[in-house]
């Protein structure tokens, strides 16, 4: 990898270690280490530890982008003695566009495992709150429905 590449990803993983920091969450670029690479951005957002793989390519390959963010954070919880690594996410850099439009990727099956688990917290959380809820209106509940099924 030229010099130039180099430079070019290593400011992208910059950028958006940058971007997490500025809304608030943990982040800091990990060394380094060749065939112990931990992956390129640590992150921690609502208690959970994540692994970022960042890519700022011109020809993207989705599998091999996914192979290296699994083995990094495999490499990520066995340094720290860890029996589960963190979920594992690759961020691709869009041509002409900014850090926030970046793509993130994740298989379909973990991301219904992440998402279920922030479904089941939700849910847990709402149902230890309903004595202190207080029941929606037949018309209040109907434009509520309609105005999530626009979003």
């Amino acid at each position: 990898m030229s010099s130039y590449n180099k430079a070019k990803g290593s400011k992208f993983e910059t950028d958006v270690m940058k971007f997490l920091r500025a809304l608030g969450h943990f982040a800091e670029r990990l060394a380094k280490a060749g065939a112990s690479d931990e992956g390129d951005i640590v992150t921690i957002i609502a208690g959970q530890t994540y692994i970022l793989e960042c890519k700022n390519r011109k020809k993207i390959d989705l599998p091999a982008f996914w192979n290296e963010a699994v083995k990094e954070a495999d490499n990520y919880a066995k340094a720290r003695g860890q029996v589960v690594a963190p979920p594992a996410f690759v961020v691709v850099k869009r041509r002409n566009a900014s850090i926030a439009d970046a793509w993130v990727v994740q298989p379909l099956s973990e991301w219904l495992n992440n998402i279920q688990g922030d479904i089941n917290a939700n849910t847990r959380r709402r149902d230890n709150n309903i004595g202190n809820l207080e029941q929606p209106r037949p018309k209040q509940a109907e434009r509520e429905n309609r105005k999530a099924r626009r979003n």
